[in-house]
């Protein structure tokens, strides 16, 4: 029996989109650190662990936020420097630390309800498509760990 070719066409696609998925990105240690000052950006911290092939971050996105940034502060000529990225690098197997000094998300406008809840629910985006949900910790600065 011969399939029609959109038949064919319709299951290769299928097979795939099949094989793009599954653990490409992990993320772990997810926190917020509050700014002090209204107004400010807080900071957002975590390790992303790549599955079994390399991936780039490339958006951090959540519905309850103004603004959401991927940064890295630089040393250039003595001074502490903030750089806007446009994706963070994992490559498989290897684990990225988001920490403070280094790679790290700048957020805008949190909204009260995340800070009532003690949570901000995060969709992070790989350069594959795939996208993760994660809870990040928000904490106030100078809490205890």
């Amino acid at each position: 029996m011969k399939l029609p070719s959109f038949v064919i066409a319709a299951l290769a696609a299928l097979i795939l989109t099949a094989c793009g998925q599954g653990d490409i990105l992990n993320a772990k240690n997810a926190v917020v650190n509050l700014s002090p000052v209204e107004g400010n950006p807080s900071a957002g911290y975590m390790n992303l662990t790549g599955g079994p092939v390399d991936v780039e971050l490339v958006g951090v996105t959540s519905d309850d936020v103004l603004r959401m940034e991927m940064h890295e502060t630089v040393e250039e000529n003595g001074m502490s420097m903030m750089n806007k990225l446009k994706s963070i690098s994992v490559p498989s197997g290897k684990t990225v630390k988001l920490q403070p000094g280094g790679k790290h998300l700048m957020i805008w406008g949190i909204g009260e309800g995340a800070k009532k809840r003690g949570l901000l629910t995060m969709t992070l985006i790989s350069s594959n498509d795939d996208r993760i949900k994660i809870d990040a910790v928000i904490k106030k600065m100078g809490a205890a760990e």
